[in-house]
């Protein structure tokens, strides 16, 4: 009887050691499915993710075809007004002598800027402005058609 007892018990305790290791299995099963799981709702994420990309990228790719269309237009007119320029300044001699002389002083101090370091700098010249003769006085040396 004693063999018996015995030989239920270790029977107990394998099938106890049994369902311990069947509950461990059980576990990571479940971890591995929970991942799975995870894995694919990152994998559809990062799908939609690219195909929003995908669609981000074309729509540049026309944008740019559009800007290269308007800078190719603005190219031509500046030929245009270039040409245009050149033969009326072939054509008048009053014209080509005007356009040759030195631009007034007020108009010439206005494109001189210093260099500026910073945006910064930039931004705080712009705002300390520069007086402006009275519109009603002419400048000094003010162009003036011959």
């Amino acid at each position: 009887m004693k063999v018996a007892v015995c030989f239920l018990l270790v029977t107990l305790l394998l099938l106890a050691a049994a369902l311990t290791g069947l509950q461990s299995v059980r576990n990571k099963l479940t971890a591995a499915n929970d991942s799975i799981t995870q894995l694919k709702r990152d994998l559809k994420t990062s799908g939609q993710a690219l195909d929003e990309l995908k669609a981000s990228a074309a729509r540049n790719e026309r944008a740019q075809v559009v800007l290269r269309g308007q800078i190719a237009a603005a190219h031509t007119l500046a030929t245009r007004r270039n040409q245009t320029i050149t033969r009326l300044l072939n054509e008048n001699e009053t014209l080509r002598r005007w356009y040759q002389s030195a631009l007034p002083d007020d108009v010439a101090r206005l494109h001189n800027r210093p260099g500026f370091a910073t945006p910064d700098g930039y931004l705080r010249w712009l705002s300390e402005g520069q007086q402006l003769p009275d519109a009603g006085q002419p400048a000094e040396n003010e162009r003036r058609p011959e």
